[in-house]
């Protein structure tokens, strides 16, 4: 399958997606020093974010969220990129911070297309999903 977006940050990459079904925030939802999730609900657990491709339907948070998302990308801690179905200043401006790729508003619903760890290639304005 392939599903086409808006590039916000260009970049290429092939990781694992982690698909959320809620909105996500660098603050408070994620550790940077382990890299993994602080939610609470369907999404929670012990779940580590650092090296893949977070699909969230949205973002949220403050201006922090940037440095937050940098200090992990200097742990290596951070997503590999990140995909959103309705994109948000401050997680588009964490991207840009990580310099990760990052592409929003897809032709799908995204969260509903790609399941947690499917493996997913992002090339330009398109996410190539393997085995479908």
């Amino acid at each position: 399958m392939t599903l086409k977006g808006r590039i916000i940050n260009q970049g290429e990459v092939t990781a694992e997606a982690l698909v959320l079904s809620e909105p996500f925030s660098f603050i408070g939802d994620f550790d940077p020093h382990t890299g993994c999730l602080n939610l609470h609900g369907p999404d929670s657990g012990e779940v580590e974010v650092g090296g893949k491709v977070l699909v969230i339907p949205t973002g949220k948070g403050g201006t922090i969220a940037p440095w937050i998302a940098y200090e992990a990308a200097q742990r290596g801690k951070a997503p590999a990129a990140i995909l959103c179905q309705h994109p948000e200043p401050i997680t588009c401006e964490a991207a840009i911070t990580m310099d990760i790729p990052m592409l929003v508003s897809f032709d799908k619903e995204i969260c509903k297309c790609l399941r947690t760890g499917q493996k997913v290639t992002i090339s330009g304005d398109q996410v190539i999903t393997e085995g479908d």
